[in-house]
C-alpha cells in the first residue's frame, strides 16, 4: 500500500531533474578568488553571453556577489546552427568574516568554561565570609532592656499591668469564654 504512490514519485523527480547535457557542456573550476566557465566542446566559435554581452571561451569571472546571474555558452554545430546551454552561478562572498576553526572553538569552550567556575568560585568565596555584624558605636557598656530600647514615646498601645495591682487572668480572654 505504501508504494502505490512511488512510481508517480519517481517519475515526477526524473521529469524535474535538470538538464544533464548542460551540465556536460560547461565545465566550471574553481581557484582561489577565481572561477573559470569553459564550454567542453573543443569549438572556436564558442562564446558566452553574460547579460546580453558576449565573451570568448573559457570565461574567468572574479568571485564576487556582483558576478551572480545567467551565463549562456553558445557554440556552432556541425550544421552552422546554434546551440545554447545555460549556467545559473550564484555567488556569495563574506567579508569581514571570522574562520571558526577547531582550535578556535576548543579555545573558546575552555575559556568559557574556566571564566564560570572562576565566577562561581568569587560568589562562593564572597557569600561565605557572612558573619556576625559588629557595631563599634556603643554609647554605653551597660546594655538597655528591650522593652525601653524599642518602645516609642507616643506608642499608641498600652503596656500590661501585672506589677500594679492587676490580676493576670484580666487579660486572658480565653479562660474567660469556658
Amino acid at each position: 500500500m505504501k508504494f502505490t504512490s512511488l512510481l508517480p514519485a519517481c517519475l515526477l523527480l526524473l521529469w524535474t531533474l535538470p538538464d544533464t547535457e548542460a551540465d556536460d557542456m560547461i565545465k566550471v573550476t574553481s581557484s582561489g578568488d577565481w572561477i573559470t566557465l569553459n564550454c567542453n566542446k573543443k569549438s572556436d566559435d564558442a562564446s558566452f553571453k553574460v547579460n546580453g554581452v558576449e565573451k570568448k571561451n573559457p570565461l574567468t569571472i572574479r568571485y564576487k556577489d556582483e558576478s551572480s546571474g545567467l551565463y549562456t555558452c553558445s557554440l556552432k554545430d556541425e550544421n552552422n546552427k546554434f546551440e545554447e546551454y545555460e549556467i545559473y552561478l550564484k555567488l556569495q562572498t563574506c567579508e569581514n568574516c571570522i574562520e571558526l576553526n577547531l582550535p578556535t572553538i576548543v579555545g573558546l569552550t575552555i575559556g568559557d568554561a574556566v571564566a564560570t567556575i572562576l565566577l562561581g568560585l568569587a560568589v562562593y568565596l564572597i557569600a561565605s565570609q557572612a558573619g556576625p555584624v559588629i557595631s563599634h558605636k556603643k554609647s554605653s557598656e551597660r546594655p538597655l532592656p528591650n522593652e525601653m530600647r524599642n518602645r516609642a514615646s507616643n506608642d499608641p498601645y498600652q503596656r500590661l499591668r501585672f506589677n500594679s495591682g492587676a490580676r493576670k487572668d484580666t487579660y486572658d480572654v480565653i479562660n474567660h469564654n469556658r
